[in-house]
């Protein structure tokens, strides 16, 4: 402006991919913020355990109690280390395994489950943003459904031409009318505002990936299924 009058102005562009790539960013930081606040919670669970027995003149369950929890904690994190190939994916995997106790929910991950043969382009930050929407949205379908709760599922695999990643609920399958709509941003199947937008990203980070995904009904709930490609 210059004595009242508009002499120029300033235009700034965004890509429109601009809030999915924020989004996604904002799901990882979310995964990893998750990891340390529930394996907080269970370590000052285990502390407060162990803590009473020791009041109580308990130590010799005080010691099996800790020898228990070691045992279990390092049995799975050493399968999740051996098992993938990317930290960032077998951190997930420890940290939703613990959320999941955390809300009731039992966490199944296939012991056959092998990520080791993933190609440079697929960056381990992709795969946690693909498998931690799909995840948390097992959770959610779970609780919703109500208990008996049954377990989440969740298969790896690298074996022949794709990566293929799995996530089965038992949350009694997916609205017919929102299946072929579900993974379009803003589409989802809880009413309250504010959803449908992990799903749309898991979309978009299998499309950057040239990948595909599906959603397949099972007896008790669905599996969606994601393949992404080692050669493209």
């Amino acid at each position: 402006m210059r004595e009242g009058k508009l002499i120029g102005a300033v235009s700034s562009f965004r890509r429109k991919d601009e809030l999915a790539e924020l989004s996604a960013q904002l799901s990882q930081v979310q995964a990893y913020s998750d990891l340390l606040r529930v394996q907080t919670h269970e370590h000052n669970n285990q502390l407060g355990t162990i803590a009473g027995l020791i009041e109580l003149g308990a130590t010799r369950e005080a010691l099996a109690f800790i020898g228990r929890e070691a045992a279990t904690e390092q049995t799975l994190l050493g399968f999740l280390m051996g098992a993938i190939a990317k930290p960032k994916v077998a951190g997930l995997l420890l940290g939703k395994y613990h959320r999941a106790h955390e809300l009731g929910l039992e966490l199944v991950i296939d012991p056959d489950a092998r990520l080791h043969d993933i190609p440079a382009r697929v960056s381990g930050s992709q795969l946690v943003t693909v498998l931690g929407n799909l995840i948390d949205n097992a959770f959610e379908a779970t609780r919703r459904h109500g208990a008996p709760y049954q377990p989440i599922r969740v298969s790896l695999s690298d074996l022949g031409q794709d990566l293929v990643l799995e996530v089965e609920d038992g949350a009694g399958g997916i609205d017919p009318q929102l299946a072929d709509r579900l993974f379009e941003q803003g589409v989802s199947s809880k009413p309250e505002p504010g959803h449908g937008i992990g799903l749309s990203l898991v979309r978009k980070t299998l499309d950057a990936l040239q990948g595909e995904i599906t959603i397949e009904a099972t007896t008790q709930g669905s599996c969606v299924v994601c393949y992404i490609p080692k050669e493209v």
